[in-house]
């Protein structure tokens, strides 16, 4: 299964879930600002990777862990990859996404925006910082339910071989 955390600009938001996902983040304990420098690809994205599919990892169940910037253009990013996914001969049902925009903040959009839009990192990067540590046990709930139907997933498949 490829896990695709996604959202608007893919600087913040999913590789944070991307980190807690693999561990890089404990999803019970609330980081230090200094924490997001482990965080692999954290306000470091740009324009030109928006519509990437990003690999950071893979979990402890195999599965491959990616982000994705894919701006106000979720339905139709997702419905590209799997779409392409089918044309190709994969199965798009080998992926699954995960929509990070609903844990947005006002510092997570202005940091963002200031470090990412407008390059001036030293500005932005303490307010965005600030705000995905404001979300970020919802987004470590996210993170939560995601591995909980991934485990659920595997099972069920396991049974489904067992079976045969």
């Amino acid at each position: 299964m490829k896990v695709v955390y996604h959202c608007y600009g893919g600087a913040h938001a999913s590789p944070t879930a991307a980190a807690i996902h693999l561990g890089i983040l404990n999803s019970r304990k609330m980081p230090k600002a200094s924490d997001f420098k482990q965080v692999p690809y954290y306000d470091t994205i740009t324009n030109l990777d928006h519509g990437r599919l990003i690999k950071v990892g893979d979990d402890h169940l195999g599965n491959e862990v990616y982000i994705l910037g894919r701006r106000n253009s979720a339905k139709i990013a997702v419905n590209l990859i799997r779409e392409f996914t089918r044309l190709t001969g994969g199965n798009p049902d080998d992926y699954f996404f995960v929509d990070c925009v609903q844990l947005y903040n006002v510092f997570m959009v202005t940091g963002g925006f200031t470090s990412r839009g407008l390059g001036l990192v030293r500005f932005g990067r303490p307010l965005v910082i600030f705000g995905t540590r404001l979300s970020f046990f919802i987004l470590a709930g996210i993170v939560q339910r995601t591995l909980k139907t991934l485990e659920a997933y595997q099972r069920n498949k396991e049974v489904k071989i067992l079976e045969r």
